[in-house]
């Protein structure tokens, strides 16, 4: 993911012809983007016999011409336009989005295929980019955004500085300054940092791959299944993040999913509301008696 240079993975090759060999394999599952691309370079040389899973790697990241008839594909759709729709549908008054994305090779590719898909929304919001800033200078910027900004979180896994990031971390610490909300289609940001919307869900994916892992075992061949790619799911929202930013459960998208949402006092202690108040009837009733009789 980090470099453009393939000479670094010859002796990764080797090690992993010299580690299975010896020790047959039934099947392989390659998991994203570059694990996609490393295995599709060195296909012929990875136990090309094998049968191989690719999975949660978005249809364009596949180079479908090179696939061979021992190669299954569980791909999914990132569909951008929809998710910057998403942004427009539950805060109108955005103007700017800024996208998160690094200097990799990988975050150069979203970069530019990103601004291709939403390209129809030009006319109502500016998109900018932070592939020229170190990762502090983003926080520096991410802190004092302007009215009616959003964050668009797409990867950083090497800003403009060289320093390379690694999991959410970075996310995480952008997400304690930010004075803008942050979005995403990534499912395992949800409850941690971002509003929410449509999402791809690890265990859409997870289900496709399984399914096509079982029929492959059972003597399918690989090339012959060929699974609809996985789409966004419904939307989803973070109720504490609808609070911090003001938006209105009436903005959200028809058939949406709330969570994290704070019970009312009544879902809290509904028992002992109800026995405080049969007390109090009950205590009202013996006063009335008592002063009647």
């Amino acid at each position: 993911a980090r470099f453009s240079d393939e000479n670094p993975e010859a002796p990764f090759v080797e090690y992993l012809r010299a580690q299975y060999t010896k020790h047959p394999l039934d099947l392989i599952v390659s998991i994203g983007a570059p694990a996609a691309a490393f295995v599709q370079r060195h296909r012929q040389r990875l136990f090309a016999a094998i049968p191989m899973v690719f999975t949660a790697v978005d249809q364009r990241r596949v180079q479908y011409s090179s696939l061979t008839p021992n190669d299954a594909v569980v791909a999914l759709r990132i569909n951008y336009l929809s998710a910057f729709e998403n942004i427009l549908q539950v805060l109108p008054d955005t103007k700017d989005v800024i996208v998160v994305v690094g200097t990799s090779p990988i975050e150069k590719f979203w970069k530019e295929a990103i601004g291709k898909e939403v390209e129809p929304l030009a006319n109502r919001i500016k998109l900018s980019w932070t592939d020229e800033l170190s990762f502090e200078a983003l926080l520096k910027q991410a802190s004092a955004l302007p009215p009616h900004t959003a964050i668009f979180w797409e990867l950083m896994i090497v800003d403009a500085a060289g320093v390379v990031h690694e999991g959410d971390a970075p996310l995480t610490r952008l997400h304690a300054v930010a004075n803008a909300p942050i979005f995403s289609y990534d499912e395992s940001f949800f409850g941690t940092a971002i509003v929410g919307g449509p999402l791809l869900l690890a265990a859409d994916t997870g289900r496709q791959t399984a399914a096509a892992a079982v029929r492959i075992l059972g003597g399918e061949k690989p090339g012959e299944i060929r699974p609809p790619p996985v789409q966004f799911a419904s939307p989803m929202f973070d109720w504490r993040e609808m609070q911090r930013w003001g938006i209105s459960e009436s903005r959200l998208p028809p058939g949406s999913k709330i969570l994290f949402r704070s019970p009312t006092a009544w879902e809290q202690y509904r028992a002992y509301i109800l026995t405080v108040t049969a007390a109090i009837l009950i205590q009202t009733a013996l006063i009335f008696w008592l002063l009647y009789e």
